[in-house]
């Protein structure tokens, strides 16, 4: 028999109350939205996607001079974590934005989601396919044993469901090494491409 007070006990504060954050607010669902007056920024700039045809306002971090105007890099791929993550809303899915709140300590988690026994991490990029940038085998390994280092440090909370990774991009941005890491790891990973 399992003695539950010793499996508790070497689960970390931290990863125990991010899971009941995410149960929690998995199951309350919010009445109104708030706006929050408490959030200032320095300069709101439009941001548009790739194809153009959605557009929003963020705060400007970094930011570039294109034929369109200002638009910040950092804006961009906030977007689209956005819309990854109604995306993944509108299949029924609950939704933690574990990279907004973990900030530069996400070790390259984006999202979490849940629905029944089913518990997925995603990494997003946002890149163009006419853009030079190719994600590696590399990168892929990255994810992959940090998304792993977590589910060892928080096993207990993991036993009852069925976890796996995605890595979505906005187009075909893999290098044959990293598709070639992805088919060789296929139980724990996949590559899905959700344009904008």
């Amino acid at each position: 028999m399992i003695d539950s007070m010793n499996l508790f006990a070497s689960i970390p504060w931290w990863a125990y109350a991010l899971f009941m954050f995410f149960l929690l607010t998995s199951f309350l669902e919010p009445k109104k939205k708030k706006k929050h007056n408490s959030l200032k920024y320095n300069k709101y700039i439009p941001a548009n996607n790739v194809n153009g045809n959605e557009k929003g306002l963020c705060k400007s971090i970094t930011s570039k001079k294109n034929n369109k105007g200002l638009i910040s890099v950092k804006c961009k791929g906030s977007n689209y974590k956005e819309h990854v993550c109604k995306y993944f809303e509108n299949l029924g899915y609950k939704t933690v934005k574990y990279g907004k709140i973990h900030g530069p300590k996400d070790k390259d988690i984006d999202l979490m989601l849940k629905k029944g026994k089913e518990f997925i991490f995603v990494q997003c990029k946002d890149l163009d396919i006419k853009n030079k940038y190719r994600i590696d085998s590399k990168e892929i390994q990255y994810t992959r044993m940090n998304v792993r280092d977590y589910i060892e440090n928080t096993k207990a909370l993991f036993d009852m469901y069925e976890w796996k990774i995605f890595y979505i991009t906005s187009d075909n941005i893999l290098d044959k090494s990293a598709e070639h890491k992805i088919n060789r790891h296929r139980e724990e990973i996949e590559h899905q491409v959700i344009k904008i």
